[in-house]
């Protein structure tokens, strides 16, 4: 696992990075309420932690495996969910979920939000939330698709 810090410029907001590449399997994970954080898992893993930020958490996944987090966060931003793999957040709370590319055989699962601003999806990626949610724009390619469950624990 590497952890950088971004040095604060006045056109660039501090972010942390939190990558993890290969294999790795950690239940220990914590993301605090310290600024953005940008968080990257590439390979096999089994990641879980706890998400406890007034800020945006952004996440790009490419790979096999399982990532799951609990806690509360203001903003998700996943970037990319690509391999075989699954995105758990079904006991995290936000107030929006933005889901710019979710691909091949991922499933991602988005816990309680008011708001999923976007939803892009393709192949066989599946997108999993609950009906309290407002889904506002979204696309879904081949046979992919977006499925609301009404209890996701």
């Amino acid at each position: 696992m590497q952890v950088k810090n971004i040095p604060e410029t006045k056109s660039l907001v501090k972010a942390r990075k939190i990558e993890f590449d290969g294999e790795h399997k950690n239940d220990s994970l914590l993301i605090g309420n310290f600024g953005d954080v940008e968080f990257t898992a590439k390979g096999v893993f089994d990641l879980s932690g706890m998400i406890y930020s007034k800020k945006n958490v952004e996440f790009t996944i490419i790979g096999n495996g399982i990532i799951r987090f609990h806690g509360v966060c203001k903003k998700i931003i996943i970037h990319l969910v690509k391999g075989d793999c699954t995105l758990d957040f079904s006991k995290l709370t936000s107030k929006e979920v933005c889901c710019v590319s979710l691909r091949d055989n991922s499933q991602t699962i988005v816990g309680p939000t008011k708001v999923i601003s976007r939803a892009n999806l393709q192949d066989k990626a599946i997108l999993k939330y609950s009906g309290s949610a407002r889904l506002q724009s979204y696309s879904v390619i081949g046979m992919s698709r977006i499925e609301l469950v009404e209890n996701l624990v």
